[in-house]
């Protein structure tokens, strides 16, 4: 029986290459996460993970939230 494979899901990114691709310092990250506005990591080991469609959508998301505050203070 053949199982077909999952969706690319995307690189991979630790905790520091995550924050480099979001264009936040590390401790922004950190405190994103803490606050729960940040995606939930993936456990590899005792190392957190995000997946590139995880980290895209958080961006996109962002950015609707921020073009929405923007219309609303206009």
């Amino acid at each position: 029986m053949h199982t077909p494979a999952p969706a690319s899901r995307g690189r991979a990114f630790d905790t520091r290459a995550a924050a480099e691709y979001c264009g936040i310092a590390v401790q922004t990250l950190r405190n994103k996460l803490a606050a729960g506005t940040f995606p939930e990591p993936h456990k590899r080991g005792r190392l957190n993970s995000w997946f590139q469609d995880e980290l895209d959508a958080h961006l996109a998301a962002e950015i609707v939230d921020y073009d929405v505050v923007k219309k609303v203070a206009s």
